[in-house]
């Protein structure tokens, strides 16, 4: 799989390999991650955290029939969220999409293992 963080890309072909490059992420205050089996994102399947400090969000790309989903958290939570991304450009999106940082990167994980498939214990929700 490719993997690229805040827009630096390389090869991910081990669970240690991802693991080192969830440190590396965890490490960053703000970061922009995807991991995807294509090397175009939109070809999918592939999985994007966008994390601003303790919150973080995920967002699902299937690939097929521009199929896409985002994690959905607290839905009484108020406000929205800012994410930098790796083109300077700032997002913002509901604070109610944001899920624990820990669920994400155990995500991803799920995600390497099973080649792409949508990530079981994450509320989805369809764009």
């Amino acid at each position: 799989m490719e993997l690229n963080l805040h827009g630096e890309s390389r090869v991910i072909d081990s669970i240690l390999a991802l693991e080192q490059a969830l440190r590396e992420a965890r490490a960053l205050a703000q970061c922009q991650l995807w991991l995807t089996r294509a090397t175009d994102a939109e070809q999918g399947p592939a999985l994007c955290m966008l994390r601003n400090g303790g919150n973080a969000l995920l967002m699902y790309l299937s690939g097929q029939d521009d199929l896409s989903f985002h994690t959905l958290g607290d839905e009484e939570a108020d406000g929205v969220c800012s994410y930098l991304l790796a083109n300077g450009q700032v997002d913002e999106y509901p604070e109610a999409w944001c899920v624990e940082v820990e669920q994400c990167q155990r995500a991803f994980v799920e995600f390497f293992r099973t080649s792409g498939a949508q990530p079981a214990g994450i509320a989805w929700q369809a764009d």
